[in-house]
């Protein structure tokens, strides 16, 4: 048949297709583990409520890719038998003669015997004419009950067909429209055939079109796969039902959702269906606002009432196919609440600045993406097997309209459960110009409260985290402008069609659209071909990404955030980090009081560093409540890199705790700064920027060059060339410092050496060469490196970044900033040299330090610990068991025979091969903890935790105990 174009797929698609969604299946799992962790468990109520739109999604996803496992398609078998038909179609008053004077004619040239009927509720003298004009038999009914079942059914009991067509008025049938259709019937378990409902209109405006896109993916692979399943849905157009079926149920059944009803109720009378995917008919879809709420508001509250009632009385009577099927159909319509909730989180997390996942950027995309690419990839696959090919792409004009039609299904669900009864109303077929403001209203109402949530929340919080959020909801509001503009368009074709310069405008619009959507067949054509190799590519990218994430890390630390241990130490990971006992013997005069910053009592504040990978969210919030605790233990200053996308938060915060602000910037590591001077040109630009854009801000006190660059030179560059790297280096730096000078004269400037060997000299000749450097900021790494800060240094300088571990027991009152005020874990690395841990507890130096600078951080008075390694081979896959040891009564003590109130937390930490932590995980709590050996052991170490209360201490060591020679 010329109209069957559709073939089933062959035996390889069926294999690409399965394989396709058994990925896509192994892709949701994985995603599903990955957002169930503990660990990403943000603001509960947030994260609780987005997890069940997930799972709602997954579920939905399940439910089509379950019908797309099985696609088939109905050989129509070759006619052995005439059957007598009957075609019944209807009319209301109020719809367009034309429109059922039209379908009245198609239906009487349609080739195969029949008779036609028009069941009039109007009885309509016009009509009447016309019927017997065309030979069609005019039925009407006094008693109008059950809506279009009953009318239906009226014109049952005056027609003897053994076969019968229910068409809607709309639907204009092409003459060979029962050839492919009645033969079925030779099958004397068929109770009924459905073919495609298609449309005409859908060009005619937004609403037509995206109410079509709608029915596109339904009545092509998904209703072929209902072949299969035994669970053909009846539409309530263009469905053939054999007359003694319908007499087994009482006729047609009644509802809002006749046809799903008619179906259920012969289906549990076990009669057969068959769906032919051939388009004989073609009708018209909503094309107003109104029509197409009024049909879904229709449609909702009849499958809810069918669920609720029908489903149960017939349950039993269903095969397990039909039991899913007609179980799931209906939760169709609680799209409404997922869409409200997807609202609302957003909105919600920026009027109140949290956030429900804690997981950073990239870890998302990688566990999001291969899923994201299954559902998209697979979809387009499937859509060989739709009608025709204006039917396949994204269809995004059908998602943003069921976006929008959000609190109609809510409105279907909340009427089904007070047993508000909706009448059933034909779909409105006329275009006429409508007042849409009560349908908008709900929409509008989103609108406005998400650009009050937008608003608010940047002007709250200027953080990645708001910005994303007000991201999503800029997304929602333009879904609400677009039902806004799309429920006017029509209107708007109107003006258009009486104004010469915008109808030529659109024109050329759609000529250009008319070309875009030919490239875009083929690039759909030559994705559904590969849409296998895609798939698998996807996935294979995502693991590759998870497993190299933390590579970053690999090479020289581009910032302050990812410097993990103590990094100017030989071995950062071999020095335990609560080394209390360990004592600064030297310098103590120089220590205690530096030169420059006296007064200055600070702590380096990194957390906003590397937030793209940051796990947990930083806001102003958290940013607030960390200044209040600094205040507390005496910090008066702050020192930041930036720029930074928290400056912003950050100094609106500074300012409302009193904190003062050295606003560092990270200098590039000179590794080819010799052939690309314009990375260095790049820097200064923005370096000036950031000064003139801020020197206005009375909290920042001073500048500060950050990262000891010029020290680096010898580690990048030969002998040969190092002096001319050097003398190039500083002809930069003098530049940089004279525009720095000049852009902001009235704050000092600042510039960062590593205290090394080479720390006088080269101090020495920086402050010769550069005499507007006003102090240079002492990096202090670890307690060997003190013996370099003499007292002959040739400048002012203060301590920069001081490890507290070096100065512990000789902390300066002032001229000095601690590195750093809190542990970070974000998704590359892992820092551990905060005053306070990941959790926010506090190390055993904060209590010192805020004596020091007079503040009231409550007294410590945990012991030492550190952790007894076994004396054993670590072998990888062997479980070893490892002791935390408390000092106590002047010795080391096992913690597990000792009586103590400390909670003990046991962590494995995985490094790149330069010593950085990239990754943490739990590995239990107690005073000992058995640990299975991992592959590569020297890249691990075990972190052992002591916490009472809001105190804590810490050891962390290498899995084996080193052999000594």
């Amino acid at each position: 048949m010329k109209n069957n174009l559709i073939k089933p797929p062959s035996k390889l698609q069926l294999l690409y297709l399965r394989l396709m969604i058994l990925i896509g299946v192994f892709c949701m799992l994985f995603f599903t583990y990955s957002l169930f962790k503990k660990s990403v468990i943000g603001y509960q109520p947030l994260y609780w409520l987005l997890m069940s739109t997930f799972i709602y999604t997954f579920f939905k996803i399940l439910y089509e890719w379950y019908h797309y496992w099985s696609i088939s398609v109905p050989t129509t078998p070759p006619l052995t038998k005439q059957y007598s038909v009957d075609i019944f179609t209807t009319f209301c008053a109020g719809e367009p003669y034309e429109m059922i004077v039209e379908t009245l004619t198609a239906i009487q040239a349609i080739h195969y015997p029949h008779q036609a009927y028009l069941c009039d509720e109007a009885d309509d003298p016009y009509l009447k004419s016309v019927c017997q004009k065309l030979g069609v038999h005019h039925i009407t009914r006094t008693k109008k009950i059950n809506a279009k079942a009953g009318n239906i059914n009226n014109a049952l009991a005056q027609s003897s067909g053994e076969l019968c067509v229910v068409l809607d008025p709309d639907h204009v049938p092409t003459p060979d429209f029962l050839d492919p259709i009645v033969a079925h019937f030779d099958n004397p378990e068929i109770g009924y055939v459905q073919i495609v409902q298609a449309y005409y209109n859908q060009g005619i405006g937004w609403i037509a079109k995206g109410a079509a896109q709608q029915t596109y993916q339904f009545y092509g692979p998904m209703m072929m796969c209902m072949n299969s399943y035994g669970t053909v849905q009846a539409i309530g157009a263009n469905c053939t039902f054999r007359r003694t079926a319908l007499e087994s149920i009482g006729g047609h059944a009644a509802g809002l959702a006749e046809d799903m009803h008619t179906a259920m109720q012969l289906h549990a009378r076990k009669w057969k269906s068959i769906y032919v995917p051939a388009v004989l008919t073609r009708g018209l879809v909503p094309a107003t606002l109104s029509a197409y709420y009024k049909q879904q508001l229709k449609w909702s509250r009849g499958v809810f009432e069918l669920l609720v009632t029908s489903y149960v009385q017939l349950f039993t009577k269903f095969t397990w196919r039909q039991k899913l099927h007609y179980g799931l159909l209906p939760l169709f319509y609680l799209s409404g609440f997922v869409f409200l909730i997807n609202f609302l989180i957003p909105v919600i997390s920026l009027f109140m600045d949290v956030f429900p996942l804690r997981m950073d950027f990239s870890e998302f995309l990688v566990i999001s993406i291969p899923f994201i690419t299954a559902v998209v990839l697979i979809r387009h696959f499937v859509q060989q097997w739709v009608m025709e090919d204006n039917e396949r792409g994204f269809h995004v004009v059908g998602g943003l309209l069921l976006i929008g039609t959000w609190w109609v299904f809510i409105l279907g669900f909340i009427y089904t459960l007070i047993r508000k009864d909706v009448p059933y109303i034909a779909t409105p077929k006329d275009i006429k110009d409508e007042k849409n403001l009560r349908y908008n209203l709900p929409n509008i109402v989103v609108l406005a409260v998400s650009i009050a949530a937008i608003a608010y929340g940047l002007h709250d919080d200027w953080s990645p985290f708001t910005l994303f959020m007000a991201g999503i909801v800029s997304l929602n509001c333009m879904f609400m402008i677009f039902m806004l503009i799309a429920s006017s368009e029509l209107k708007f074709q109107g003006y258009v069609g009486k104004h010469a310069t915008l109808f030529s405008m659109v024109s050329q619009v759609q000529h250009v659209k008319k070309h875009f959507w030919l490239l875009r067949r083929r690039i759909y054509g030559g994705v559904r071909k590969l849409s296998l190799i895609l798939t698998v590519l996807a996935v294979c990218l995502s693991i590759y990404a998870s497993r190299n994430s933390d590579d970053d890390s690999g090479s020289m630390s581009k910032g302050p955030s990812l410097v993990s241990f103590h990094t100017a130490q030989k071995d950062p990971l071999t020095d335990t980090l609560t080394s209390a006992e360990d004592e600064v013997k030297d310098q103590e005069q120089i220590l205690a009081n530096p030169s420059f910053f006296t007064s200055v009592k600070g702590v380096i504040y990194s957390k906003g560093n590397y937030w793209y990978k940051n796990i947990t969210p930083l806001t102003k919030k958290i940013i607030m409540d960390d200044f209040d605790e600094m205040r507390k233990a005496g910090v008066n200053t702050i020192k930041i890199y930036g720029p930074n996308i928290y400056d912003r938060s950050i100094f609106d915060a500074a300012d409302k705790k009193n904190l003062k602000i050295h606003y560092s910037f990270w200098m590039p590591d000179p590794t080819n700064f010799l052939n690309d001077t314009s990375y260095l040109r790049d820097q200064t630009a923005i370096i000036l920027n950031i000064i003139n854009k801020n020197k206005s801000n009375p909290q920042i006190s001073a500048w500060n060059l950050g990262n000891n660059s010029y020290q680096q030179l010898t580690q990048y560059y030969k002998e040969a060339e190092l002096q001319q790297a050097q003398e190039h280096y500083i002809s930069f730096l003098k530049l940089l410092v004279k525009a720095i000078k000049q852009a902001d004269p009235t704050r000092s400037l600042t510039m960062d050496l590593l205290s090394s060997p080479s720390l006088g000299t080269t101090m020495s000749l920086l402050h010769e060469q550069m005499p507007q450097i006003d102090a240079f900021g002492l990096i202090i790494n670890n307690k060997h490196v003190l013996k370099f800060v003499k007292s002959d240094l040739k400048a002012p300088f203060f301590f920069s970044s001081a490890d507290p571990m070096a100065l512990a027991g000789k902390e300066p009152s002032g001229g000095a900033f601690y590195a750093n005020w809190q542990d970070q874990q974000s998704g590359v690395a892992i820092t551990l040299d905060g005053l306070k841990d990941i959790w926010g507890r506090n190390k055993p130096y904060l209590y010192n330090i805020s004596k020091r600078w007079n503040g009231s951080v409550a007294s410590y008075n945990l012991p030492h610990i550190k952790i007894l390694k076994p004396a054993l081979t670590t072998t990888p896959g062997t479980s070893l068991s490892y002791n935390a040891l408390i000092y106590a009564y002047n010795k080391w003590n096992i913690a597990g025979y000792l009586k103590n109130d400390l909670k003990f937390e046991w962590y494995l930490i995985k490094t790149d091969n330069w010593g950085n932590a990239t990754d943490m995980k739990k590995l239990g709590d107690g005073p000992s903890i058995n640990v299975t050996i991992p592959q590569n052991d020297d890249r691990y170490r075990i972190y052992l935790v002591a916490a009472k209360g809001d105190n804590m201490t810490d050891d962390y060591t290498t899995l084996n105990t080193p052999l000594q020679n």
